[in-house]
């Protein structure tokens, strides 16, 4: 299982910019990652916990597909 948050983040916008997932689901749970980003870099969340959050909003963003378009 890969530790780096940052890719983790990167995996869900590409998702969100390839249309693999919903954008708006895509969107808000990238914006999760980094706030959990911050919170492993402030000492205020421990890694395990930070890599396990991340990966949580990323299954998430996973399990919605894009709308179609109007």
């Amino acid at each position: 299982m890969r530790e780096d948050l940052h890719a983790i983040r990167d995996d869900v916008r590409s998702a969100w910019a390839t249309r693999r997932c919903c954008g708006l689901v895509g969107i808000a749970a990238t914006l999760r990652i980094e706030r959990v980003i911050a919170l492993d870099a402030a000492g205020r969340i421990s890694r395990a916990d930070a890599v396990r959050m991340a990966r949580e909003a990323e299954a998430l963003a996973l399990c919605f597909p894009p709308l179609p378009t109007l």
